[in-house]
């Protein structure tokens, strides 16, 4: 054991002990984890600031020995990797009946509190000294991917310490308010619904954050956990970045990415898509079938596509319909959003043809790929970062490779 693990170990095993005597259980185990965490929790590591102690996912860790190592000019961990995080240990708390990841769940959740900001923006790195980023590009105060990313976390933390029989109230009622700031900055985009404005296109909405579906899907999973919490009332919010998500669909009956939901102008990219979960959540819980058709075209249209040109990386659409696709790098948050949002229709339709369709997606993490590679250890928890060629595979295990397969582990229930 080295000194990080060391540390966090001893750190972790008097939090737990702590938490075995003051809180209460949370829902009740229904059958055994299909993860591996060994590998995400060697990359956790903690540190008290302001008297608070807090815990992050460190960011990189290089083969062969899967030590951390630093992100020049980022820092040591970020937003972006945390929130997702904590929707690991959300799930392996409250479906699984893990409840000794409670104390990372409050130690996670005080450096999102930390990482935000009371006018609802939010910095993404820490560096090494505890300080935020605040010059980096992918780190400065606002209200952009990192802000979004935070709220996921914010709101599983919300699912989490709502089970632990009172215990948590006061950081619950902290994680409720800084959550609330979010709001304006929502309005602030949605106010201009439902006008459109013109890209390379055509005509297209207006009302979402950064103009960037891809953004806007994740923050439809943010405020949906939020608003199925109790302590939210979203549904308005959630239906018009749902519709815009819809207007940026690509329909072209015949043309092989019929059903392509755009990620940003005239691109697709397999740098994470949540839209089709997003807008099933959101046809969840409200039952409008607008957005279960959409995702059903989604698949029966370019999804087919994807699978049957073993996968893209990056697909750019000209005015004219003429397209563009790159093959690499082929990454774990691509497949697993595609994953998820499948395997969310198949289960909710019922369908077997969907259903084989989301394995297929799925295998590409059992090695069906076009690397011939097994890209996740059940025996160690890693998941290589990802396949950049034929015979070129990045056998790193970073935080996100590894949280979102973990995420689509646990989306199908063993590996």
């Amino acid at each position: 054991m080295d000194v990080m693990q060391k540390l966090f170990y001893i750190i972790f095993l008097s939090l737990f002990i702590s938490c075995a005597e003051n809180s209460s259980p949370a829902q009740g185990k229904i059958n055994a984890s299909p993860i591996n965490l060994d590998h995400a929790l060697a990359l956790v590591d903690s540190t008290i600031i302001d008297n608070q102690s807090m815990a992050y996912i460190l960011i990189y860790a290089e083969a062969p020995g899967y030590k951390p190592v630093p992100a020049v000019g980022e820092g040591i961990t970020c937003v972006d990797d945390v929130g997702r995080f904590m929707e690991v240990l959300e799930n392996e708390i409250l479906y699984y009946g893990n409840e000794i990841y409670i104390p990372l769940v409050r130690q996670m959740t005080q450096f999102l509190l930390y990482m935000s900001n009371e006018d609802g923006t939010w910095n993404n790195f820490m560096l090494a000294n505890g300080d935020k980023n605040t010059t980096h590009k992918n780190s400065v105060n606002e209200f952009g991917w990192w802000a979004i990313r935070g709220l996921r976390g914010l709101a599983a933390a919300i699912n989490v310490l709502s089970t632990t029989g009172g215990t948590d109230n006061a950081l619950l009622n902290q994680v409720i308010e800084r959550a609330s700031r979010a709001n304006d900055h929502i309005e602030e985009n949605l106010v201009r619904y439902p006008s459109t404005q013109m890209t390379s296109q055509g005509m297209r909405p207006s009302w979402l954050i950064k103009n960037a579906p891809d953004q806007n899907s994740e923050l439809i999973l943010a405020l949906v956990k939020l608003h199925s919490s109790g302590f939210f009332d979203f549904r308005d919010e959630v239906e018009k970045l749902s519709q815009g998500l819809i207007e940026y669909q690509y329909s072209k009956i015949g043309s092989p990415l019929d059903g392509m939901y755009f990620s940003w102008d005239n691109y697709w990219h397999n740098w994470g898509n949540n839209q089709s979960t997003a807008l099933l959540n959101t046809y969840e819980i409200t039952g409008n079938p607008i957005y279960l058709e959409s995702v059903k075209t989604w698949a029966n249209g370019f999804i087919r596509t994807f699978v049957d040109n073993d996968y893209y990386h990056e697909i750019q659409v000209q005015s004219s319909g003429e397209y563009s696709t790159l093959k690499f790098p082929q990454i774990a948050y691509g497949f697993s959003s595609i994953y998820r949002g499948l395997k969310l229709l198949a289960d909710i339709t019922g369908s077997q043809e969907y259903q084989k369709l989301s394995e297929d997606v799925f295998a590409w993490f059992k090695g069906k790929n076009i690397a011939d590679t097994v890209m996740y250890s059940t025996t160690t928890g890693r998941c290589f970062d990802g396949i950049n060629g034929q015979n070129d595979v990045n056998i790193n295990s970073g935080a996100e490779s590894t949280i979102e397969c973990l995420l689509a582990i646990q989306k199908r229930e063993s590996f």
